[in-house]
C-alpha cells in the first residue's frame, strides 16, 4: 500500500498535470478563437499613390521593415521554390520532422561533425513569432513545443503566411514582400525566376547572404545554384536560366522614397486627419490621393526651376496640387531636399504657418462683391491714405490713382483692398479666415487692417482649401490626403456669383510669360501672388482646369531675400507646372467652358469710371454684375457741360449758336494730382466766369472727402508746446470744386482750395469737423483733443 506522503505527492502531481492540461487546452481554444497568428507583431505603415505605386515605407516599433502581404498574393512559383528550399514536407508533418531532428542530433551532438539544422517552417515561424533563442537544447525544445502548439491552433496556410511575412532577409528587412521592394523595387508578385530563387535562399543565413548594391556574396550565388538544380529537376523547361545563376545580382538596396513630407503628413496626422501610427490599418498598404506620375512631372519642373534660379539665392521651395472637384491632393513637395540640413529640409512648408502676403485679397473682393460694395469694374482709389494711424503703402511706393476693381486685385494694390476690408459690414476677412478653419488665429485687434497684407499666418493646406472654395463656387470642402470615392457636401462660405466673378478678375491677372503653348491659348489661369513683409515668403496660388496649385519660394528659417517677390519668383514656377500639366492632358479630358451662375450677368459700363454709363460716356464695355446686389451708380466722371466759345468759360446757357456742348472728365483733386505726378495730367473742365460765381445747386459729382484729421481719433496736445498744438485740415474734392469751406460744428473755420491745407488750433474737447463745397456736398468727421503735460 502507498503511504500517506506518496498518496499526497501523487494527488499533487495529478492536480498539476490536470491544471497544465487545462491551461494548454484553454490556450489552444483561445488562440483558435482569436485566429490571429500575427498578434503582437507590428508591420511597417506603407503608403502608395492612388494607383497602387509604393511611395514610402516606415519602420516598425522594433525598427524593422516589415510589409504585410497575404499568402494568396504570392505567386505559386515563389511558394514552391521556398518550400523546396526550406521544408519539402511542410504539408505532411505536424510541425516537426522527427527524422530530420534525429539526423541533425546525431551530426551535431554525437558525431560533432557539423552543425545541422532540422527546423521546419513551423519551427522557424515559432522562433520568429516568439523571439526564441534556439542555439541551446532548452531553446530548441521550447521551439519544438511552440511549433506543435502553432499546429494545434492554426492551419498550414496561416503558418506559412506568418513565415513569409516574418522571414529574415538581411539587414533589418523581414518578410519577402519587404525584401522584394528593398532589393528589386517591386512587389513579390512581379519577380522573375532568378529573383524568386535569390529571395528563397536568404533566410537560411541572411547575415552572410544579403547582397549590397555593388556586391553579391559568393555564399548567396552558391546557395542559389543549389536551389536552382533542385528546381530544374522538377521544371526542366527552365534549364535555360542556368547561366544567370552564376551572375552578380543587380540590387537597388533601398526602399521607394517618394513624397516623403506628404506621407509623413498622413502618418503623423499633421494634415488634420487621425495619425496612422500603430493603427489597425498597418497591415495593409494605405492608398493615398497622390498621383505618382503627376508628382514626378511636378518635381522635375520644380527642381529644374530652383536650379535655374540659384544665382538669385533660391534654395528652397514647396508646392501643393489639389484636384478641387474631388478635393484630393494630387502632388505635393514640402521642401526642395528633405535630407538637407542647410535648408532645414525636414521642415514641411505644406503644414508650416507662414505669412501669405497678398494671396488673401481675393476673398476680400469676394466679400465686397456679395455685400454690394463693388462690381467687376467699380473704380477704386489707389492713393496715399491713412487709416486710423495705420499708413499702408504699395510695393515701390507707387500709387496708380483710379483703378478698376479687377485690376486692383490682379495688380495687388494695397490701398483699395484695405479700404474695402474696412468697409465690409456683415463679414470681413478675419471672419472669413475663421470660418475657413485657419488655425491658431489671434484676436481680431491683434491684426487690425494689416491682416489684408498677410499678417495672419496660414498653412499651404489652408490656402489651397480657400482657393478651392473659390473654384467650387463658394462651397468649402475638406482636403483629402487619402484616395476616396466619397463626396463631401461641404458648407457655403461665399456666394456662387462672387466666387465666379473673383475668378474672372484673377484670370485677367497678367501672366509672367508673354507667350504660351498654342494649344492652351484659350485656357486661362486665375492666379494671385503674394510677398510677405521682409521678402521672407514668395507665394503664388492659382486655379486652372480641375486643379488648384499653390507654390512657395523662400527660406524655412525665415531669412529674407529681395528676390523673393511673388510675381517674379513664385508665379513663373506656377505657370511652368500649370502649362506642363495642361499640355499633357488630352483635350477630351479638359473641363468644358464654364457656365456662369444664374445670377451673374454682364452689363454695359463706362470704360473709364466703371459705373453705369450716361449719355456723356462715349465708350462702354461689358462688365460682370450681380442684379439686386451690385452697386447701381451712374458715371460721375463724364459730364456734359456747355462752353461759351467766345470766352472759353463754362456757362449754363443753351440753344445759342456760340454755345458748344461737350463731354468732360471730372476727377477728384487727389486723383488729378496723381495724374500730374505721373506726367499724365487730365484736362480740367473750364470754370464759370469770375463775375458769375455762385453756389451751384446741382449735386452731381464727388463730394469732398476729409483726409486729415482722421475720424474717431484722439489727438494729444502738450501744454508746454503751444506753438505746435495745431491740426492740419486737408480734403480732396471734385474737379468742379473751386473752393472748400471748413466748419467746426456751426462755427466757420476758414476756406481752402482743393488739395491745399489749412491749419487749425482748437482747445481740448470733442469736435465735429465739416467740409463743404460750393454745391453743398460735404463730409464730416469726429475727433477729440486731449491736453497733457
Amino acid at each position: 500500500m502507498l503511504s500517506k506522503k506518496q498518496i499526497a505527492a501523487l494527488l499533487t502531481f495529478s492536480i498539476l498535470l490536470t491544471s497544465l492540461h487545462f491551461m494548454i487546452v484553454g490556450r489552444v481554444i483561445y488562440e483558435k478563437a482569436r485566429g490571429d497568428i500575427f498578434s503582437g507583431i507590428s508591420f511597417s505603415p506603407c503608403y502608395s499613390d492612388k494607383n497602387g505605386e509604393l511611395l514610402q515605407i516606415f519602420l516598425t516599433e522594433d525598427d524593422k521593415y516589415r510589409i504585410f502581404r497575404p499568402l494568396s498574393d504570392y505567386p505559386p512559383s515563389f511558394i514552391e521554390a521556398l518550400l523546396l528550399q526550406e521544408d519539402r514536407y511542410f504539408y505532411s508533418h505536424k510541425g516537426i520532422n522527427p527524422v530530420a531532428i534525429v539526423k541533425a542530433g546525431i551530426e551535431t551532438y554525437i558525431k560533432k561533425s557539423r552543425r545541422m539544422g532540422a527546423s521546419t517552417i513551423t519551427m522557424q515561424t515559432a522562433k520568429l513569432k516568439y523571439g526564441l533563442y534556439t542555439k541551446s537544447v532548452f531553446g530548441k525544445l521550447r521551439q519544438i513545443t511552440l511549433a506543435l502548439f502553432l499546429e494545434f491552433c492554426y492551419s498550414k496556410q496561416q503558418i506559412l503566411e506568418c513565415y513569409v511575412n516574418l522571414a529574415p532577409c538581411g539587414y533589418n528587412v523581414e518578410g519577402f514582400e519587404s525584401a522584394s521592394w528593398y532589393y528589386f523595387s517591386k512587389s513579390v508578385r512581379d519577380l522573375n525566376l532568378s529573383e524568386n530563387i535569390m529571395l528563397a535562399v536568404l533566410p537560411q543565413n541572411p547575415t552572410k547572404r544579403a547582397p549590397s548594391r555593388n556586391h553579391t556574396p559568393t555564399e548567396l550565388i552558391d546557395a542559389r545554384k543549389i536551389l536552382f538544380e533542385s528546381w530544374v529537376s522538377k521544371h526542366p523547361e527552365d534549364s535555360a536560366f542556368e547561366p544567370f545563376m552564376d551572375m552578380q545580382i543587380s540590387c537597388e538596396c533601398s526602399f521607394p522614397n517618394e513624397a516623403r513630407h506628404f506621407c509623413e503628413m498622413i502618418h503623423y496626422g499633421t494634415d488634420g486627419s487621425a495619425p496612422y501610427v500603430n493603427s489597425k490599418n498597418q497591415k495593409k498598404i494605405i492608398r493615398t490621393s497622390l498621383d505618382l506620375k503627376i508628382q514626378t512631372t511636378c518635381e522635375e519642373i520644380f527642381k529644374t526651376y530652383l536650379h535655374q534660379n540659384r544665382h538669385f539665392g533660391v534654395e528652397n521651395g514647396a508646392f501643393l496640387l489639389l484636384d478641387w472637384k474631388t478635393m484630393e491632393i494630387v502632388a505635393n513637395t514640402g521642401s526642395a531636399d528633405y535630407y538637407s540640413d542647410a535648408i532645414e529640409g525636414q521642415v514641411n512648408i505644406t503644414t508650416s504657418r507662414r505669412s501669405p502676403g497678398s494671396t488673401l485679397k481675393p476673398f476680400i473682393y469676394a466679400l465686397a462683391l456679395e455685400q454690394g460694395l463693388i462690381h467687376y469694374d467699380t473704380m477704386l482709389k489707389d492713393t496715399p491714405v491713412t487709416f486710423n494711424e495705420y499708413s499702408p503703402d504699395n510695393y515701390g511706393s507707387i500709387f496708380k490713382g483710379p483703378v478698376k476693381a479687377w485690376f486692383a486685385l490682379g495688380d495687388s494694390r494695397n490701398i483699395p483692398a484695405i479700404a474695402l476690408n474696412r468697409d465690409l459690414k456683415e463679414r470681413d476677412l478675419y471672419d472669413f479666415l475663421s470660418e475657413s478653419g485657419v488655425g491658431e488665429m489671434k484676436e481680431r485687434e491683434h491684426y487690425g487692417l494689416s491682416i489684408v497684407l498677410g499678417t495672419c499666418e496660414v498653412t499651404m493646406l489652408e490656402l489651397a482649401k480657400m482657393y478651392a472654395t473659390l473654384a467650387n463656387n463658394g462651397i468649402q470642402k475638406e482636403v483629402k490626403s487619402l484616395h476616396s470615392s466619397k463626396n463631401d457636401v461641404g458648407k457655403r462660405l461665399l456666394t456662387a456669383e462672387s466666387s465666379f466673378i473673383v475668378r474672372k478678375m484673377l484670370e485677367e491677372n497678367t501672366p509672367p510669360y508673354q507667350q504660351k503653348p498654342k494649344e492652351l491659348e484659350e485656357i486661362k489661369v486665375a492666379y494671385k501672388t503674394g510677398t510677405s513683409i521682409g521678402f521672407k515668403d514668395s507665394w503664388s496660388a492659382g486655379i486652372f482646369d480641375r486643379y488648384v496649385l499653390c507654390v512657395w519660394i523662400g527660406n524655412a528659417d525665415g531669412h529674407g531675400n529681395n528676390a523673393f517677390l511673388g510675381r517674379t519668383m513664385a508665379a513663373p514656377l506656377l505657370f511652368n507646372i500649370a502649362y506642363s500639366l495642361l499640355s499633357q492632358m488630352p483635350e477630351k479630358e479638359r473641363m468644358k467652358k464654364e457656365i456662369p451662375p444664374k445670377n451673374a450677368i454682364q452689363v454695359k459700363v463706362c470704360s473709364v469710371s466703371g459705373a453705369l454709363p450716361t449719355d456723356a460716356c462715349e465708350q462702354t464695355e461689358w462688365s460682370w454684375f450681380i442684379p439686386g446686389v451690385s452697386p447701381i451708380t451712374s458715371c460721375k466722371i463724364h459730364r456734359k457741360i456747355n462752353i461759351d466759345t467766345r470766352t472759353g468759360y463754362r456757362t449754363d446757357e443753351s440753344g445759342m449758336p456760340y454755345i458748344k456742348t461737350v463731354s468732360r472728365e471730372f476727377w477728384p483733386s487727389d486723383l488729378q494730382n496723381l495724374f500730374s505726378q505721373a506726367g499724365l495730367p487730365r484736362l480740367k473742365p473750364p470754370e464759370y466766369p469770375p463775375e458769375n460765381f455762385k453756389f451751384d445747386t446741382k449735386s452731381q459729382g464727388f463730394p469732398p472727402e476729409i483726409v486729415s484729421p482722421m475720424t474717431g481719433t484722439d489727438y494729444v496736445f502738450r501744454k508746454t508746446d503751444k506753438k505746435r498744438n495745431k491740426l492740419i485740415l486737408y480734403a480732396v474734392a471734385d474737379a468742379d470744386t473751386s473752393e472748400l469751406l471748413w466748419y467746426c460744428g456751426s462755427d466757420y473755420i476758414g476756406r481752402t482750395n482743393p488739395g491745399k491745407t489749412l491749419e487749425w488750433s482748437p482747445h481740448p474737447g470733442r469736435y465735429e469737423l465739416t467740409v463743404s463745397d460750393q454745391k453743398g456736398r460735404s463730409d464730416s468727421v469726429w475727433i477729440s483733443i486731449v491736453e497733457t503735460e
